[in-house]
């Protein structure tokens, strides 16, 4: 299968490796879209801090379920699926607390683990969702910058009528007035 690694810095390179093995609680994706965040070009560049290389980058994507392991019950092979990319230990005080976002052992797709970026991708059965079938990929692969807008959007509370400003005009920053938009906000700048 194809996979897109960078050694380092300026530098990508296209293998052929082999088709991963599906473990018992693992799906094999067949990838149809990544997306490319901040934070891919931060990589790119050499200058995200919390990376090393070499890195197989790629944390917003969309795909096909190829294949099962055995102990999979929620999925079939041809769901179109999306994956959370934030791997969690679900063991430190922040994890138990309900805050996975800053789980002291906490990795991210693309960052700190392989990524996305291949034509094959095997990932945990519980870090999939299934997207809806009217949805194509494009908008798949863009699950998850949405929710990071929604769930920022969500963070200000009761914004039915209020006035919000919204400092960034990148993906994110759209995406924020989007949710800010259909979560009730007056004016939206």
């Amino acid at each position: 299968m194809l996979l897109v690694n960078m050694p380092e810095a300026y530098k990508i390179e296209y293998l052929d490796v082999p088709v991963p093995e599906v473990g018992d609680n693992q799906v094999l994706i067949k990838m149809k879209r990544i997306g490319i965040c901040g934070s891919d070009i931060q990589v790119y560049h050499g200058k995200h801090k919390y990376m090393t290389f070499p890195i197989v980058q790629g944390h917003e994507g969309s795909g096909v379920i190829e294949k099962i392991g055995k102990d999979v019950k929620n999925f079939a092979v041809g769901d179109r699926v999306t994956v959370q990319p934030q791997l969690f230990c679900g063991e430190c005080y922040p994890c138990k607390s309900g805050s996975l976002n800053v789980c002291e052992n906490l990795k991210v797709l693309g960052v700190h683990a392989p990524g996305m970026a291949c034509q094959y991708f095997l990932v945990d059965a519980s870090k999939v969702l299934k997207l809806p079938e009217n949805m194509d990929f494009d908008k798949g692969a863009l699950v998850e910058p949405t929710a990071v807008g929604v769930h920022a959007a969500k963070k200000c509370g009761d914004i039915k009528g209020a006035n919000i400003v919204v400092i960034g005009a990148g993906t994110i920053g759209n995406l924020v007035a989007q949710a800010a938009k259909a979560l009730g906000a007056g004016k939206v700048m």
